[in-house]
């Protein structure tokens, strides 16, 4: 609402006399939060707006992180955890492209806005639709989505994690791909325990050389963790709506394609591993699509 100089108080008693809630930027992420959204600009990490908010707050995570003694800060080296003050996604989406055997170098990333991809993402992660039979060789694809998600390289995806047992994923976080047995672990024990679901365990690293065997450097997003990392969480916590741990966050298109290509049993849901940026314990979760 906009008001002419002078009429601001006016109004503002009146809001507050007819039970209008006064609220902050605290409380609007915290609602945005609760709703599975992202306020400005951390729902548009493409923008200039979200890279200067991304470095703004590495530099405040940072400038935390050094005022502490060494005794009384995690070792992000044995933790396996190379970028944990900001989300790098650039290096995220060209190490995804080198890895699926894209030689194409782009300085740049976007975010994924198409309505009926993000539709079709949804519905292939939530068992809906099976991917094999829509982006397969035999299928007629009218709607030109393989096409779409094979030509969309360096490019991010918004999601929802929803914690399929304990713990709460933190800002930072990153989002893994499990593997065949980990899913397998997953649902045997979900079944069984009703839902206590624990993960894998990252091992401690050690310095070694600066490259892998698989050519990938030691440093690299990718060749950091024992699970590829696929994307990260924007804002994460306890939602109080949802009665369990959840986020928010991007994705590689490329490693969700990975993903979804992978996925062992069409009719289920899509599972991942969560892993906060101070722990090494990985947690079982549940992503979906945000369209």
């Amino acid at each position: 609402m906009i008001l002419p100089a002078g009429w601001a108080m006016a109004f503002w008693i009146a809001f507050i006399y007819r039970g209008a809630k006064a609220v902050g930027l605290r409380e609007q992420r915290s609602l945005a939060f609760e709703a599975g959204e992202l306020i400005f600009p951390d729902c548009c990490p493409d923008t200039p707006s979200g890279a200067k908010m991304n470095l703004s707050r590495a530099a405040e995570l940072e400038s935390a992180y050094n005022r502490r003694p060494p005794a009384k800060r995690c070792n992000y080296d044995k933790m396996g955890v190379t970028t944990p003050f900001h989300c790098p996604w650039l290096e995220l989406v060209q190490e995804w492209m080198h890895l699926c055997g894209d030689g194409s170098n782009n300085q740049v990333f976007y975010c994924v806005r198409s309505r009926r991809l993000l539709q079709f993402l949804s519905s292939v992660c939530a068992g809906a639709v099976s991917w094999s039979d829509t982006c397969g060789q035999n299928s007629s694809d009218p709607a030109g989505i393989s096409a779409q998600l094979l030509h969309c390289g360096p490019a991010v995806v918004k999601v929802y994690i929803a914690m399929s047992g304990r713990g709460a994923p933190s800002q930072l976080a990153l989002i893994c791909l499990p593997t065949n047995e980990d899913i397998l672990k997953i649902t045997h024990r979900k079944r069984r325990d009703r839902g206590d679901v624990e993960g894998p365990t990252e091992p401690l690293h050690r310095k070694v050389s600066n490259t892998t065997t698989s050519g990938l450097n030691q440093t690299a997003v990718l060749g950091s963790t024992d699970r590829p990392t696929v994307g990260f969480v924007v804002e994460g916590g306890f939602s109080h709506a949802a009665a369990k741990g959840s986020g928010v966050g991007f994705v590689s298109v490329v490693g969700l394609r990975k993903l979804l290509q992978e996925k062992p049993d069409a009719a289920s849901y899509t599972h991942v591993l969560i892993r906060n940026t101070h722990s090494l314990q990985y947690r079982p979760a549940v992503l979906h699509v945000v369209v």
